[in-house]
């Protein structure tokens, strides 16, 4: 049995990755499929987490929030791995008894941490308050006045408030003054208009050298003429090359021999990423991750399917494509300025055309919709096995990521 896993991530009130929530899939499946019980899938995510893909692959060593049923807790399962990283997520259907709550003294003992997910607070529940070191709080479908009580009760007791579904700005702000301290949702991925507000021009020089670049015809000539206009990326691109991740043992010096020894495609990708970052220097880091992530699943998407799409363009595709949220702009006014292809562009602001199955490919692994993920690489003529062996290599390149 395939298994996938997708990830969530939780944020701290500057908008920085906390940690993320591993989310067991079992193929092609929206959730947890019904004919798997809570107990095979936590097993089986925790196997291929820890010892199939490798946690720091899939946290880049952040917390691993796991959900862990009352069986898991009562044996003793979560204290078999790594306490620095592994926050045991009791669900909300665990029971307190005494050897849940004997578990999971013990295991905070060790230095684990506890979160108690949609927690709902009453007589039969409130012993589990005194192991608990997160609440999580869905704010869609809690009234008000409970997740303010709920809040009030964390505070005297000193334990983290942590906001689910948190979709908007507005409600990121909400949670904040509630007395929330970590956040998951897509807030950070909606762009917040403001209305005239200008693109700055440095910024629109920029990305119209990452759109040039997505050209298939573009050569080396042309690509050192463009960067070497701009000092810091030509710094930036060097420093990365020198850093132990290519583990070159002769220092690069010069601009033109880091192009001759990455070649075109790396250079590319390099190149659109320090950009970005220069551009969203205000924005969570995350969200230029997200963006890089999103460009790198639709380039290896492009290539092993079985569609003459250009590889440089569908990153291209990816990384612009939360571009509305990082410069708070439209997406239609910002691409007006920009050499993309119509192709690219349908796909970026209607959800259309040719190359939309790719960037939709993207979109459904970080919700873990598998079933939509499934969907958008049969309308590529991407092999269903290539999946996970395309989503591990992402998660491993995005380790190196300049940003």
């Amino acid at each position: 049995m395939d298994t996938h896993i997708a990830r969530q991530p939780i944020f701290d009130t500057q908008k920085q990755v906390y940690g993320y929530e591993l989310l067991f899939r079992n193929g092609p499946y929206n959730a947890m499929p019904d004919n798997v019980d809570g107990d095979t899938a936590t097993s089986q995510l925790l196997s291929s987490s820890f010892f199939t893909i490798g946690i720091d692959t899939l946290t880049n060593g952040k917390y691993a929030f796991i959900n862990f049923t009352e069986k898991l807790i009562s044996t003793g399962i979560p204290n078999l791995f790594p306490w620095k990283q592994t926050v045991i997520e009791v669900l909300e259907t665990v029971p307190a008894t005494p050897e849940v709550m004997r578990a999971l003294a013990s295991a905070r003992a060790q230095g684990y941490m506890v979160a108690l997910d949609d927690f709902v607070l009453n007589a039969d529940s409130s012993p589990l308050l005194d192991v608990a070191d997160i609440i999580k709080v869905d704010l869609i479908d809690t009234p008000l006045d409970r997740a303010e009580t709920l809040a009030t009760t964390a505070r005297k007791r000193g334990i983290t408030l942590l906001a689910e579904k948190v979709e908007t700005e507005a409600m990121f702000t909400r949670a904040q003054e509630m007395g929330f301290s970590l956040f998951q949702g897509y807030f950070f991925c909606r762009p917040e208009i403001i209305s005239g507000k200008e693109i700055p021009a440095a910024s629109l020089t920029l990305l119209q050298l990452v759109a040039e670049m997505s050209h298939p015809e573009v050569d080396m000539e042309t690509i050192e003429q463009l960067v070497v206009k701009d000092v810091a990326i030509v710094y930036k691109l060097l420093s990365h090359l020198n850093s132990a991740w290519f583990g070159m043992r002769v220092p690069v010096a010069s601009l033109k021999e880091a192009l001759r020894m990455l070649g075109v495609d790396e250079i590319r990708r390099l190149i659109g990423l320090i950009v970005m970052s220069k551009i969203a220097s205000q924005a969570p880091t995350e969200l230029l991750r997200v963006s890089a992530i999103r460009g790198r699943l639709c380039e290896l998407a492009g290539q092993s399917a079985s569609l003459t799409t250009e590889p440089s363009e569908l990153f291209t595709l990816g990384i612009f494509s939360l571009i509305d949220a990082i410069l708070q702009r439209p997406m239609d006014e910002v691409l007006a300025h920009l050499p993309l292809s119509p192709a690219t562009v349908s796909a970026l602001t209607e959800g259309s055309g040719p190359l939309a199955p790719f960037l939709h490919f993207a979109q459904s692994f970080e919700q873990g919709h598998w079933a939509e993920m499934t969907h958008a690489a049969q309308a590529i003529h991407l092999p269903e096995k290539r999946i996970g062996e395309i989503i591990i290599d992402t998660l491993s390149w995005s380790h190196s990521l300049p940003i």
